[in-house]
């Protein structure tokens, strides 16, 4: 029997008692980035141990960053490919102070082709503009595309890596630490990107200061090379819960499925973050209760039911009850 999503969607509020209900912003954790990674690790993916629904959640006003509902706002968690978000607040950055343009064409490095995870397969030597790896780094969350546009920014990964750390920095971003432009796993011994609800808050709300990353992330679909390779949003609220058209997903064995997605009716615009969810359509079922259930909570025109058959084939199966624990599951690292 057909039921619209939000029936789905609203019977999903009773969710967030899994997390003691609202709170307001929280001091920030006494355990270290380390530790929480640590603690991350030691229930593998594959453990039959139930996960919650998600580790760490916020619902916030993008006018003012205030916060109105969340759990764990200052937990230090792997960001996945989140860390793209801040790749794109650099390069417009750099656009705005006239240092690059997204006519710019960038060549391919070795280094840049041999990037796994989520890519567009890139091969050292081709050339392709700043806007084309842009919009693939940010709506396919390519690896490789994020690589390519790091190394022609500044002409390294690292050296763009300390850009995005000044920029953290310059941004009172706590909570947050970058070790490599993409968002992948590091290599034996490496460590690992980390950031927060509360610092994800303040990023989104930087980045959607510059019209051209909402643009880029409010892509549903596209092409890439010359129209032979279709490209589609990671972020699959964009274009089927009304009102959302942005931000960024991320994902990774370690950090589960994360979300920055934002949402807006009328004047007002909302901005969800969720860490650590351990399925996509449970992170995504939530963070759509939440802005539905905020976006309605003032007056404002109601959002259109619509049917769920279509929208997301696997959306009815999942039935998230208060407190209820979600199994594990299992995926390759793709960062994206």
């Amino acid at each position: 029997m057909k039921r619209s999503v939000l029936a789905v969607l609203l019977a999903l509020f009773a969710v967030h008692s899994a997390f003691g209900g609202q709170t307001s912003p929280q001091k920030k954790t006494s355990r270290s980035p380390k530790s929480n990674l640590r603690a991350a690790a030691s229930v593998p993916a594959s453990s039959d141990l139930p996960r919650p629904v998600c580790e760490a959640y916020a619902v916030a006003e993008a006018a003012d960053g205030k916060v109105l509902e969340g759990q764990n706002l200052h937990l230090q968690w792997p960001q996945a490919s989140l860390t793209k978000l801040m790749l794109a607040v650099v390069v417009t950055d750099k656009i705005e102070q006239g240092e690059l343009s997204l006519d710019d064409r960038v060549t391919v490095s070795k280094k840049a082709e041999s990037v796994g995870g989520s890519q567009v397969f890139l091969k050292a030597g081709e050339v392709f503009t700043l806007e084309e790896l842009m919009q693939a780094a940010l709506v396919e969350s390519a690896n490789d595309a994020a690589y390519a546009v790091a190394e022609h920014v500044a002409g390294s990964s690292d050296e763009f890596v300390q850009l995005m750390n000044r920029k953290a920095l310059s941004l009172g971003l706590t909570d947050t630490e970058f070790y490599c432009v993409h968002g992948l796993p590091p290599s034996r011994g490496g460590r690992e990107n980390v950031t927060s609800c509360s610092d994800m808050i303040l990023l989104a709300r930087e980045a959607l200061q510059r019209p051209q990353i909402l643009a880029w992330t409010s892509i549903e679909r596209t092409t890439f090379r010359n129209g032979l390779l279709v490209i589609t949003n990671t972020n699959k609220l964009v274009g089927r819960l009304p009102g959302v058209d942005g931000l960024k997903t991320g994902y990774t064995r370690k950090a589960g499925f994360n979300i920055v997605a934002t949402a807006k009716d009328g004047d007002r615009r909302l901005i969800v973050v969720i860490l650590g969810s351990p399925a996509s359509r449970v992170r995504d079922a939530f963070a759509s209760a939440k802005l539905i259930e905020h976006l309605l909570a003032q007056p404002a025109m109601p959002v259109p039911a619509v049917e769920a058959d279509g929208l997301w084939p696997d959306l009815p199966s999942v039935e998230v009850q208060p407190s209820q624990q979600v199994d594990p599951v299992e995926l390759t690292e793709t960062g994206g």
